[in-house]
């Protein structure tokens, strides 16, 4: 199996100024691909754009609200024009409130799924006529092991992440004809200060319960790049990633 060259690709990547989203990003630089850094904030961003510069890549720093219809299209519309066409979309933006359902407010339900939802539909949405432009491209959405059972105190992130598998899982039959693959990852836990708890902290429980474990968020990345890099031929629609 031949992989696909990753350099001049042009991924669009959501929550690109932490975490997942900041590896993906300087993953893709170092082969060189073009990450586009989309966040609420431009600070961070501008943090990841350095990383990638440092290593030698280049970066576009866009902020918007992932979370706003008009700011989505707007991104996606600027990145096609900027940089002449987009191949991959890494959805990996998210935020996870926790606490049981009972007290937990409308206010957090709504932001949960405003960005671990709705964002992604608009995101996937806004690529989708770019990538059949140019004869086929992927979509990748970062859930949860959390999308696929439910726990307590995270009724609302659960709720966010199941719908967010059944949101890539129609829209991958939608779109195949046009050459677009429609994959998720699903990893587990990772270290990183998602969550409320620190890294810090997840250290510390590591070192005290040999059976507690994290991914990395480079983990999750390196899985993404495998996606991309796989050839036209061959499509993995969901990859499950736990910490071993």
């Amino acid at each position: 199996m031949t992989e696909r060259d990753l350099a001049e690709t042009v991924a669009v990547i959501t929550g690109a100024g932490s975490g997942v989203g900041r590896a993906v990003a300087m993953a893709l630089a170092t082969t060189g691909g073009i990450p586009v850094l989309v966040g609420r904030t431009r600070e961070p961003l501008a943090e990841t754009a350095a990383f990638v510069s440092n290593g030698g890549g280049q970066s576009l720093v866009l902020p918007a609200d992932v979370t706003d219809e008009a700011a989505v299209d707007a991104v996606f519309a600027r990145v096609a024009g900027e940089l002449g066409r987009i191949d991959a979309a890494i959805l990996a933006a998210g935020i996870g409130r926790y606490g049981p359902i009972e007290s937990f407010t409308r206010t957090d339900w709504d932001e949960t799924l405003a960005t671990n939802l709705t964002a992604p539909f608009l995101c996937a949405r806004a690529a989708i006529p770019h990538l059949r432009n140019r004869g086929g491209g992927a979509i990748v959405a970062v859930s949860s092991g959390a999308g696929k059972q439910g726990y307590p105190q995270l009724g609302a992130y659960s709720a966010s992440k199941f719908g967010l598998m059944g949101l890539m899982q129609g829209l991958a039959a939608e779109v195949a004809a046009d050459g677009i693959k429609v994959s998720t990852v699903v990893p587990g836990s990772i270290l990183t200060p998602f969550g409320g708890r620190s890294v810090e902290e997840k250290r510390e429980a590591m070192a005290n319960d040999p059976g507690k474990k994290y991914l990395e968020a480079e983990d999750v990345a390196a899985a993404i790049l495998f996606l991309l890099r796989q050839p036209p031929h061959a499509w993995t629609q969901e990859l499950n990633l736990w910490p071993f």
